[in-house]
C-alpha cells in the first residue's frame, strides 16, 4: 500500500473523530469517558500503525540502509527460518517480523519516535496553544527505556528488552480478543486520541512523502498538520525525511 493511502486512512478516522468531538468535547472532565464509538476507532486505528510501522521494519529504505539490517542480533529481530538461523527473505529482499515490541522498538530505533511530540488540539476551530486549547503527545514514549540496553545485551537475550508497551496499544490487544474487557482496558477518550496520535506520529517521522504531503496542502514551513493534528519536523534529521538515516547508537 502506498504513503497516500496510509494517510488516506488516517483522514477518514480523523473525520469520524471530528464527529465524536462534536458531540462530546476534549476536556479534563471527559478523559476517562468510555463509549462503543471509541472502541471502534480504537480498532481502526491499531491495525494501520501496526502494518505501517511493519513496512518501515521490515523493509524501508531506512532499515535497509542501517547497520540494524546487518547487525549481530538481526536473528533475534527479523522472523528467522525453521530450526535456523538464518532469517527469512521474501521474494523482493525484504524480511518478516513478529509482534509489537519488535516492530515497534526497530521503529523507535531508526526514527526517535519515543521522543517524538504530536501536537492535537481540542477543536478544529479557534486554535490556539492555551492548555485548554491543545495537549502534546508523545504516544510512543514508553518506549524510551529500552535505550538503557546497548545491542550487547542481546546476545542472550530476546530483542527488545527493558520497554514499556503504550497504554493505548495494551488497551487495543485486549479488546481486539474480547470485547467486554473494554471498559477495564483503559478505553477512554484519552488513550484512543493517543493511539490515533501514535498512527500520525508514524506517518509524519517515518518516511513521511513529504512532496505527497505538500502537494494536498498538509506539509508547510516545516509542519505537518491536518484538523486536528500538527506536528514539526523541520527539526527532524534530513536523512529520516529522504529514507537515508543511519542507525543510531541505542546508548544514553
Amino acid at each position: 500500500m502506498k504513503y497516500e493511502d496510509y494517510f488516506s486512512l488516517f483522514l477518514s478516522i480523523e473525520d469520524e473523530l471530528n464527529k465524536f468531538l462534536s458531540v462530546i468535547d476534549y476536556s479534563d472532565k471527559h478523559k476517562n469517558i468510555y463509549s462503543h464509538k471509541l472502541v471502534l476507532l480504537l480498532l481502526q486505528t491499531c491495525p494501520i500503525v501496526e502494518s505501517y510501522l511493519v513496512k518501515m521494519a521490515t523493509s524501508s529504505s531506512s532499515v535497509k540502509h542501517s547497520r540494524l539490517w546487518e547487525c549481530d542480533i538481526k536473528t533475534k529481530i527479523w522472523d528467522k527460518r525453521h530450526k535456523s538461523l538464518e532469517v527469512k527473505i521474501d521474494s523482493n529482499g525484504n524480511r518478516f517480523i513478529g509482534n509489537f515490541p519488535k516492530f515497534a522498538c526497530v521503529n523507535a530505533e531508526l526514527f526517535r519516535l519515543f521522543n517524538r511530540a504530536i501536537t492535537f488540539y481540542h477543536s478544529a476551530n479557534f486554535q490556539g496553544k492555551g492548555e485548554d486549547q491543545h495537549t502534546l503527545y508523545e504516544p510512543f514514549h514508553s518506549l524510551k527505556d529500552m535505550l538503557l540496553h546497548d545491542h550487547s545485551d542481546y546476545e542472550s537475550a530476546s530483542y527488545p528488552k527493558g520497554y514499556n508497551t503504550p497504554i493505548w496499544w495494551t488497551a487495543y490487544n485486549k479488546v481486539k480478543h474480547d470485547f467486554g474487557l473494554a471498559k477495564e482496558s483503559h478505553v477512554n477518550y484519552t488513550n484512543v486520541i493517543e493511539a490515533i496520535t501514535g498512527l500520525f506520529c508514524v506517518l509524519v517521522f517515518c518516511e513521511p512523502d513529504i512532496e505527497a504531503l505538500t502537494r494536498e496542502g498538509y506539509f508547510q514551513d516545516g509542519i505537518v498538520k491536518t484538523k486536528f493534528f500538527e506536528a514539526r519536523v523541520d527539526d527532524a534529521n534530513p536523512k529520516l525525511l529522504s529514507g537515508e538515516i543511519e542507525f543510531v547508537e541505542t546508548t544514553i
